[in-house]
């Protein structure tokens, strides 16, 4: 089936967010989050999901110009634009990477969602509120934290799912931060998925399963579970990632885990496979 282009309109333009919509005729709303880019210059170009306009689904996109997790003077007129586009929808759904996923929540009460399915998301990146959290120092120095501080949000209706590495202290940590202010949220471990904790699916060519968990959170969850589990032996990223954490009290899996994921190595080098894993 032919699915025409969406119409897309900018329901927000700021110098800091901007949020378009693609209205596809859909009576659902299923909204993405721009994610912490390296070496980000500004804004990105506008590119709505196929695989969400055929499911049905209107999508707003949320972009940001800087790695500042939607923190900025913007932060504010972003959600009085918002407030209203609920009643359009029946659902009101979200999906979002890392920084995507603490935007997700963080603007959870302003899109009055439904759902939030987060993959690998942040509580918060002040330092006062995350002392763990070094990985992002730099862009922490000019957080909000009061403007960005979730405590108000406590939800106890907004259901969601987590996706993160049990592997990742750090994710692992928010993760559960962000559970006690959203307890109907639950966490679905992707043991050595690294950060985001997606990269085995992708390695393996089955990236799309996250994109159809945001779709039917229901019921998919299982199905990418599986495809995780079945797609970790081969991918190198997965034991290496197994060796470190089994490193400081079994030295000896850890050994074995450093050993399969060398000849994975080998083996992606020679064009044999691969892991596709990225920085």
């Amino acid at each position: 089936m032919t699915i025409p282009a969406p119409t897309i309109d900018r329901i927000f333009d700021g110098p800091y967010l901007r949020a378009n919509l693609a209205r596809n005729g859909g009576t659902r709303l299923l909204v993405t989050f721009d994610y912490r880019k390296r070496n980000r210059d500004g804004f990105g170009a506008v590119g709505p999901s196929r695989q969400f306009a055929e499911a049905g689904f209107d999508q707003l996109m949320i972009a940001t110009q800087s790695n500042d997790w939607f923190i900025n003077p913007d932060t504010s007129a972003l959600e009085a634009a918002c407030r209203n586009l609920r009643t359009k929808y029946t659902s009101a759904q979200a999906l979002g990477f890392s920084m995507g996923g603490f935007g997700a929540f963080r603007l959870s009460r302003a899109l009055r969602l439904s759902h939030v399915i987060a993959i690998s998301p942040q509580v918060s990146i002040a330092t006062d509120v995350v002392p763990f959290e070094t990985r992002y120092r730099r862009e922490a120095r000019r957080f909000n934290q009061d403007l960005g501080d979730m405590t108000s949000l406590h939800d106890a209706e907004l259901a969601g799912t987590i996706l993160c590495d049990p592997f990742n202290a750090n994710d692992m940590t928010h993760a559960q931060m962000l559970q006690v202010l959203f307890p109907r949220v639950r966490i679905l471990r992707l043991a050595g998925g690294g950060h985001p904790c997606t990269r085995v699916l992708r390695a393996a060519g089955r990236a799309g399963l996250v994109q159809a968990l945001a779709m039917d959170p229901a019921t998919a969850g299982a199905a990418l579970l599986r495809a995780h589990r079945a797609a970790r032996p081969g991918i190198a990223s997965y034991w290496s990632a197994r060796a470190r954490a089994a490193a400081p009290l079994h030295p000896a899996a850890a050994h074995a885990a450093a050993e399969n994921a060398t000849k994975l190595a080998a083996k992606a080098a020679d064009g044999v496979d691969g892991d596709g894993d990225s920085a």
